[in-house]
């Protein structure tokens, strides 16, 4: 009897553990965001975070690629509430550029464009934190 006892509770804490642990992998990381700008216009490249340094031919590829803010608004708001989204001010360390993106500097906008950018995760329900 105590013998079932404990192999019912056992099994009960190990079916807990297991269903704790069951996330989202695009979401349970968060998000990359990047930007640069291009004669006058901010371009943005939102991109799930992973355990390695994203190259520039990813950052940059054209299906991902958001031109200025309501393009970026339109990226944001298909990510789930509570998600995070971290904005990085440079190239990733080891990412190196191919001959076509000679030039394009990946950079944070001004305080002004970061703040507006801010408020519209604030209300998707987005956290943004400015890498």
């Amino acid at each position: 009897m105590v013998r079932r006892s404990m192999l019912g509770a056992v099994a009960s804490l190990l079916i807990a553990a297991a269903a704790a642990g069951q996330t989202s992998v695009t979401g349970a990381k968060g998000y990359e965001l990047f930007s640069w700008k291009i004669k006058g216009h901010w371009y943005y490249s939102l991109l799930s975070r992973g355990n390695r340094a994203k190259t520039y031919e990813e950052i940059t590829a054209s299906g991902l690629v958001r031109r200025d803010t309501s393009g970026l608004t339109s990226a944001l708001s298909k990510l789930p509430g509570g998600e995070e989204v971290f904005w990085m001010g440079d190239a990733p360390a080891g990412a190196t550029k191919s001959a076509t993106e000679h030039g394009l500097s990946l950079k944070h906008p001004s305080r002004k464009r970061i703040k507006h950018v801010k408020a519209i995760c604030d209300k998707l329900g987005i956290k943004l934190s400015v890498a």
